[in-house]
């Protein structure tokens, strides 16, 4: 579901959240800082902070479904990505760097559109739940006519 170009894209370093709801429709979301793309494109691993995941990670468990979008900020690009929920596992250790560089990635994108670094440097990105999910749709989010179209 996922190409190799989407790929690259969804794993460069953006500004990711996850958006999910209870089973009373309460709307829950929190930062991503990093993504990886799984299984030939139809999984995604999303890495989320432990510290401030618990409606996201009871959401998933009540109803599994979750919303995901991927923006960067120097050009207004942007994809939305749905999913089901399939596992949640503690990040390892040997997932960290891969954490780091993706955020030091955004981070990077804050600083060409003129954010100071300084200002989002001090988020808590670990430890971090592994959330894997499997692809259900994806969807242009970028400003313009193709806003909202779905991508495959």
């Amino acid at each position: 579901m996922i190409d190799d170009a989407l790929a690259a894209f969804l794993q460069q370093g953006l500004a990711i959240n996850i958006g999910t709801r209870s089973a009373r429709l309460e709307p829950h979301a929190a930062y991503v800082p990093a993504a990886r793309v799984e299984s030939g494109g139809t999984h995604l691993t999303v890495f989320v902070p432990r510290i401030g995941a618990d409606d996201v990670l009871a959401d998933l468990r009540e109803n599994g479904q979750a919303a995901l979008v991927f923006a960067r900020p120097e050009d207004d690009r942007a994809c939305q990505v749905k999913g089901v929920f399939e596992s949640v596992r503690d990040a390892r250790g040997d997932e960290r760097p891969l954490v780091e560089t993706q955020y030091a990635g955004f981070m990077h994108q804050l600083e060409i559109i003129g954010t100071p670094g300084e200002s989002s440097r001090a988020w808590v990105i670990w430890p971090c739940v592994a959330v894997r999910l499997e692809v259900t749709a994806l969807f242009s989010q970028t400003p313009g006519p193709d806003a909202g179209a779905p991508l495959r």
